[in-house]
């Protein structure tokens, strides 16, 4: 179709084709007119964009300051220091340490309780009392004075007894040279003693002539007790010993009057015993034995061990002397330069 120069055409449209839309300066469709007194321009497409900046961002030097993060890119997260430990797991620890001092003392608590009451029925009830006391070994000391010595009676408790005191007061009798305690549930005490025996009495020389200076003494030479009305007295005699000795040399004291008993054994065992009778074994100042027999109280000197030699000696000077009639005071034995000579005093 010619159109004139200088005039204007409405621009037709196909049917079939609709017109374009309307474009604002800004690319906004709708033919919206952008504001006044804006400048507007079109913006690039979004990856023209980031690729343009991703570009610049490559091409730019590496710099210490902070750089922008491209157009459309994730920034990460700011990475803040370490921060402490919250509070609330502390707490949470001190609430468990508290539960368990709580537990523990719960259950020593409930512990305690229990093993109170256990001793308080123990020790309160009538099932523990005692009701038999067995005594073995005792000679001296009968079952009654055993008991009463050890401080135990029928009726006590048996778990109230202290078997370490009871035992102390057993060991204070000087008959009684050791002693075991036990018991027997429910009610049984059992009290096992060993004994002193007597086997000689000791006279100590410078002491009182009553009996208040007379021991009693064992076999091995040990002091028992002072001599008491109602103590045995059928025993070889001892004399001589110095009280002095036994206080400052109480050991050396025991082995003499131990020797003083082996002698008056030896003297038993001789022929001379069944025709005079041991009355004294005497302890000189110097250490020398001196024995005193028969009802004559005939003197036989001794001398130093060892006796058997000189009690065969003796034997034949007496069966001699028996011979001629003759009575004696005094047997001289102790010899010992010449042990065959044996000197006779007569009466």
């Amino acid at each position: 179709m010619n159109v004139p120069p200088g005039s204007r055409t409405r621009a037709t449209s196909h049917p079939s084709i609709p017109p374009p839309p309307r474009s604002s300066p800004h690319g906004l469709a709708g033919g919206v007119d952008p504001p006044r007194n804006v400048r507007t321009r079109n913006p690039a497409p979004l990856d023209v964009l980031e690729g343009t900046a991703q570009e610049a961002d490559d091409a730019a030097p590496p710099s210490s300051g902070n750089k922008r993060a491209p157009i459309g890119a994730s920034v990460p997260p700011a990475v803040s220091p370490v921060d402490p430990p919250p509070v609330r797991l502390a707490s949470s620890r001190l609430a468990r340490v508290a539960r368990a001092f709580v537990g523990l003392a719960l259950v020593v608590g409930i512990g305690s309780g229990v093993a109170w009451g256990a001793r308080h029925y123990v020790r309160t009830s009538p099932r523990f009392a005692v009701t038999e006391i067995v005594t073995l070994g005792g000679k001296r000391r009968g079952p009654d004075e055993l008991a009463n010595i050890a401080g135990i009676a029928k009726g006590q408790n048996v778990f109230t007894i202290d078997l370490d005191q009871a035992r102390a007061r057993l060991m204070a009798d000087p008959w009684i040279e050791g002693a075991e305690l036990t018991r027997q549930l429910p009610g049984t005490i059992y009290v096992r003693v060993t004994e002193r025996e007597a086997a000689g009495i000791v006279a100590l020389a410078g002491s009182p002539t009553t009996t208040e200076g007379t021991y009693l003494v064992t076999r091995d030479g040990e002091i028992i007790k002072r001599v008491e009305a109602g103590d045995p007295l059928d025993f070889h005699v001892v004399t001589g010993v110095p009280l002095k000795m036994l206080l400052e040399d109480r050991e050396g004291a025991t082995r003499t009057i131990k020797s003083a008993l082996d002698l008056a054994d030896e003297y038993d065992r001789s022929q001379l015993a069944q025709r005079s009778p041991l009355e004294e074994v005497h302890v000189e100042p110097n250490g020398d034995m001196t024995l005193v027999v028969g009802k004559s109280n005939v003197v036989l000197r001794m001398g130093r061990p060892p006796y058997r030699r000189k009690l065969e000696q003796a034997v034949r000077v007496v069966a001699e002397l028996d011979r001629r009639g003759a009575k004696p005071d005094t047997i001289m034995l102790d010899d010992e330069a010449r042990p065959e000579r044996v000197v006779v005093r007569m009466r």
